[in-house]
């Protein structure tokens, strides 16, 4: 399968600490790392003010990781993604 880059921007609940935030995105690292690609950079963007409400919060923790892998790996973040409670959205994006 052809290797690809890509970016994912996710958004943690705003109510985690430090502590929990770090955990959150060295997991999804790890997701990428432990599947066979290749994490290229991660930017955490921070606590920014949401579009709209979503679960009842007006803000968000904003997080870009940009990274290699192919589709079959990114199946598994997404998967990742969809079952932790504590994100709130995110979306997976083949960068051009």
């Amino acid at each position: 399968m052809p290797i690809r880059s890509y970016e994912a921007l996710y958004i943690l609940r705003p109510d985690l600490n430090e502590e929990q935030i770090g955990s959150l995105v060295k997991k999804f690292e790890r997701t990428v790392e432990e599947s066979g690609g290749k994490l290229l950079k991660t930017d955490p963007w921070g606590l920014r003010v949401l579009a709209y409400e979503i679960q009842h919060f007006d803000k968000g923790y904003y997080v870009l990781m940009e990274f290699q892998a192919t589709p079959e790996q990114i199946r598994r973040l997404d998967e990742r993604f969809k079952l932790d409670e504590n994100v709130l959205r995110y979306q997976i994006a083949q960068q051009c």
